[in-house]
């Protein structure tokens, strides 16, 4: 679409496609026409209503189309030589192209038109990521009104310029939104070199994430800290819609960091405040999928020591049963003396009733509680909000202010806001065992994939 002329080469399939000749057609032009003329006209015909736009360059044909339109007419294969004898006289070819003009219904683009051209693309460039997408929208929005598709540069230089209306009410948003001293800072430290990597801070930034481990997270939560220390998460750009910050933000991602200092001034400020702020959009996603899959494989590690456990209890507890057998027919042995064997055999065997393997796995995360509490650092710097009344958060909040104060155990008269599965632990009398199920709790119910599952969200 938009194209003033054919590639040099098309397959048999594109040609079917794109370039095809109806019953119609072959009508039109044998009725409109001479027979030494039928392929010209076919050829500009099929050729606009595929781009849009007229045929003045026919050096360049593929020898599939030839081929196709000689056999559609019944000829002998045209050749690119026959078709430049024939356009020799301007007026034949002008001809075939005003013929197809009035056969596919096009009329040329008037005043009014680029009027409306004009203001169509001033709303469709707010939202195209890019100046060549644009033009493309602009020549579907031309076709679509059967209108011809006009010159190239003509149409491009009111593109460039309505671009730079756009890029130019993109800035103004930045530089009302983010702080000269922010905006400084961070132009400054771009090019700086990041403590522990050896690489440049633009670099950085830009690495992924590693693998899946505990160092990838940390690493992570790093980067998320140093966006934020800039004053990332405070720019409110949602006036421009995110794909467009990312397009401006994969332009810088793409440069050398010696690069990025060579722009002009104006886009390198767009280009930056978009990379910092896409980067830590995207860095937030991987830390939620991250400490997702680190919280998964807590509960399945947990899940897994559960079930030994349990399967270790079975054992031990068939064995004393053989052994309470033994005893109970060993009629040597007296009677008191053998009750009292098992007595001993079962001293800890308790009269509450069994837990359930998920109460047991609850008890196994509570009692994991050096990894599950690394874990509540990035969960808290996610600042995560929702209804006030949200029992999730006020876990978190209720840690949070026990972790500022220093304090090791939850205060006699302060539970926490817990669901029942929880309950009895947090109830217990061991207090430090209370805020370590607490801690528990908050990171299951708060794990980043239940993010506004549960009124909650980032």
């Amino acid at each position: 679409m938009g194209q003033d002329r054919l590639p040099t080469r098309l397959t048999e399939f594109d040609v079917e496609l794109h370039f095809a000749l109806t019953e119609n057609d072959v009508a039109a032009i044998n009725a409109r026409f001479r027979r030494n003329r039928h392929a010209g006209a076919a050829i500009q015909l099929i050729f606009l209503r595929a781009s849009g736009h007229i045929l003045d360059h026919v050096g360049t044909l593929p020898r599939q189309l030839l081929r196709y339109v000689g056999e559609r007419l019944d000829l002998p294969t045209p050749t690119i030589a026959s078709l430049r004898t024939l356009y020799q006289r301007y007026k034949t070819q002008y001809e075939h192209q005003i013929w197809a003009c009035e056969y596919l219904g096009l009329r040329s683009i008037e005043t009014g038109h680029w009027a409306e051209l004009e203001a169509w693309m001033r709303r469709d460039a707010t939202e195209s990521i890019m100046l060549d997408e644009l033009f493309q929208h602009a020549h579907y929005w031309l076709y679509e009104r059967r209108i011809l598709i006009p010159a190239e540069r003509t149409l491009r230089d009111l593109g460039r310029s309505i671009w730079s209306d756009i890029e130019r009410d993109v800035l103004a948003r930045i530089e009302a939104t983010v702080m000269e001293t922010q905006l400084i800072r961070a132009d400054a430290v771009l090019a700086t070199q990041e403590g522990t990597s050896g690489m440049s801070v633009h670099e950085w930034l830009k690495t992924p994430p590693a693998r899946h481990s505990p160092s990838t997270l940390t690493e992570t939560l790093a980067k998320v800290r140093f966006l934020k220390e800039l004053g990332a998460h405070e720019w409110t750009l949602d006036s421009v819609p995110i794909e467009k910050q990312r397009a401006y933000a994969q332009r810088i991602q793409a440069r050398r960091p010696v690069k990025v200092r060579e722009l002009k001034a104006s886009t390198r400020t767009i280009e930056l405040i978009c990379f910092l702020r896409v980067t830590l959009l995207d860095l937030t996603d991987a830390l939620l999928y991250q400490t997702t899959r680190r919280v998964s494989d807590l509960v399945r590690q947990a899940y897994d020591r559960t079930t030994v456990r349990q399967a270790r209890s079975a054992i031990e507890y068939r064995q004393k049963l053989v052994a309470i057998k033994v005893l109970v027919r060993d009629h040597e042995r007296p009677a008191e003396e053998r009750i009292a064997e098992i007595a001993g055999l079962l001293g800890d065997v308790t009269d509450k009733p069994p837990t359930s393997h998920a109460a047991s796995v609850r008890k196994a995360l509570t009692d994991d509680h050096l990894r599950m509490r690394n874990l509540l650092g990035p969960l808290r710097e996610l600042q995560f909000a929702g209804r006030d009344a949200e029992s999730s958060l006020r876990q978190l909040d209720l840690i949070g202010a026990l972790h500022d104060s220093g304090t090791t155990e939850l205060p006699p008269d302060c539970d926490g806001p817990v669901s029942v599965r929880w309950r009895d632990l947090v109830k217990g009398d061991d207090r430090g065992r209370a805020l370590r199920a607490l801690e528990a709790s908050a990171i299951r119910v708060n794990r980043p994939g239940n993010v506004g599952d549960f009124g909650s969200w980032l």
